[in-house]
């Protein structure tokens, strides 16, 4: 539930009264403390399971540093990353797998039900397990030794903060801000309270205002005009992106209360002039994560233009079927990897501003359609949402009134769409002076006067108690 964010928040508030008052050299004990706490909270047993990925990663990762052949370090490499794919696969795509394939048979003639199995998703594990994946990859490719504190490790995988949707932080950073001590910053303290008020402002007076909206024309398109289904297909982009830039913000910004800098996951992805560029600025985590772990090995661009092709669409694919088991994910991900393929890297040239308007508009508008996809509950769903959106669509004085209506069901849905059309031009202007403005050198900037404009309007109009992050459930 959202009001779990003003709990996680309390619980970092009694944290730090504790974290500060210890004498440096034991703070991460208190962050251990609190992030194995924080983990059992939700399941003991979840707790064990992850602990013993931990270990066994720990452990695999000392092995691969002390064998010698090529064929070894290779073999326990393997034998430290197979058991989590494993433990992944049975609890997040077995059903899906199972599911798949009774569908296959059935259209082959075999009648077959599917095995379903009701185990409940690990917190965090696509997060968890992505960060165990590269540091095991990184001492295989000797980018790093192994981790000689178990502590330290078991630290830098519960991390609290990030474990419920990441960012998926590089062992390397982490791990080496615990060894250097961690220490009060007051710079870095004060940033960690304005990531904390942009991300609140950007969840709880956007994306929750929004999510009532798209949840009630998704689930019936064809009971609203096509332009309500034009109009929620645009506000789940925002709202997906509030809520997943929203969580990221709070979580690095409480990583930054406790004096560990992580880098930022999300750089105003919807200026984005080309897919390229959307991508370089939308879960910048994953995304670079799946470049260096997934197209890199496969051969990256260094290979043939048919193999190169090949490499791009099996790391969407990969990155569609991370997010969620159901085929709409994995559409998704080939529509981004097809148009990543049909993309042409451009050279630097000087394009007059009506151009960069208009190629920004485009990209949005393509994602946005994938973002139908994304949002779907089926691929027949999708077809049909954006068949109502194309078809039914028409600019009427009804229709737009009907179109309206869903917010609130009442007549009060102007003024609240109005509100929320408010807000999502406040966040325009204070993302557009990130990209054009004085912060767009910087890695993140942001006012005492947005600040407190934000903040205000989160206590005065932000929306509590309603839906918990979107991204929590891939």
């Amino acid at each position: 539930m959202a009001s779990d964010i003003m709990l996680t928040l309390l619980f970092l508030g009694a944290v730090l009264a504790v974290y500060y008052l210890a004498p440096s050299r034991i703070r991460w004990w208190i962050l251990l403390a609190a992030s194995l706490g924080f983990y059992a909270s939700a399941s003991g047993w979840m707790l064990l399971l992850t602990g013993a990925s931990a270990w066994w990663s720990w452990f695999a990762g000392g092995r691969i540093e002390k064998v010698h052949t090529e064929k070894d370090k290779r073999g326990w490499l393997l034998f430290g990353i197979l058991p989590l794919l494993g433990v992944l696969f049975l609890f997040k795509y077995f059903n899906f797998f199972s599911a798949s394939v009774a569908s296959v048979l059935g259209m082959a003639g075999l009648s077959a039900a599917p095995l379903v199995l009701k185990l409940m998703l690990p917190l965090g594990i696509s997060y968890y397990t992505f960060k165990i994946i590269s540091y095991l990859a990184d001492i295989y490719l000797g980018k790093r030794g192994p981790e000689p504190h178990m502590g330290y490790y078991l630290t830098y995988v519960l991390f609290f903060p990030h474990i419920l949707s990441g960012p998926i932080e590089r062992s390397e950073s982490f791990l080496e801000q615990l060894h250097k001590g961690l220490y009060y910053d007051s710079g870095l303290f004060a940033q960690g309270i304005q990531r904390i008020v942009l991300g609140l402002f950007k969840k709880m007076v956007i994306a929750n205002r929004l999510g009532g909206y798209v949840d009630a024309v998704f689930a019936s398109p064809l009971e609203y005009p096509g332009l309500a289904a034009v109009m929620a297909a645009f506000f789940y982009s925002f709202q997906l992106y509030c809520d997943f830039s929203g969580y990221s913000d709070i979580a690095i910004g409480m990583g930054e209360l406790l004096g560990i800098r992580c880098r930022q996951n999300f750089r105003c992805p919807y200026f984005s002039r080309n897919i390229r560029d959307f991508w370089s600025r939308w879960h910048i985590s994953l995304s670079s994560w799946l470049r260096d772990y997934v197209y890199i090995p496969l051969g990256g661009s260094r290979v043939s233009r048919v193999k190169r092709g090949r490499n791009l669409l099996l790391t969407f694919l990969a990155s569609g079927l991370w997010h969620g088991d159901n085929w709409t994910f994995v559409a998704w991900g080939g529509l981004h990897g097809v148009w990543n393929l049909l993309s042409r890297k451009k050279k630097a040239e000087a394009i007059r501003p009506v151009h960069k308007l208009w190629q920004t508009l485009v990209t949005f508008c393509g994602v946005t359609l994938g973002w139908v996809f994304f949002r779907a509950e089926s691929l027949p769903a999708a077809v049909s949402y954006l068949r109502r959106a194309v078809l039914g669509f028409s600019l009427s004085m009804t229709d737009i009134q009907n179109s309206i209506l869903p917010f609130t069901g009442d007549n009060t849905c102007a003024a609240y769409f109005l509100t929320v059309c408010l807000f999502l031009l406040l966040l325009f202007l204070y993302e557009r002076g990130q990209v054009y403005g004085k912060g767009k050198d910087q890695e993140f900037s942001l006012s005492w006067g947005w600040m407190a404009v934000m903040g205000a309007s989160t206590a005065l109009f932000g929306v509590f108690g309603a839906s918990g992050f979107l991204y929590a459930q891939f």
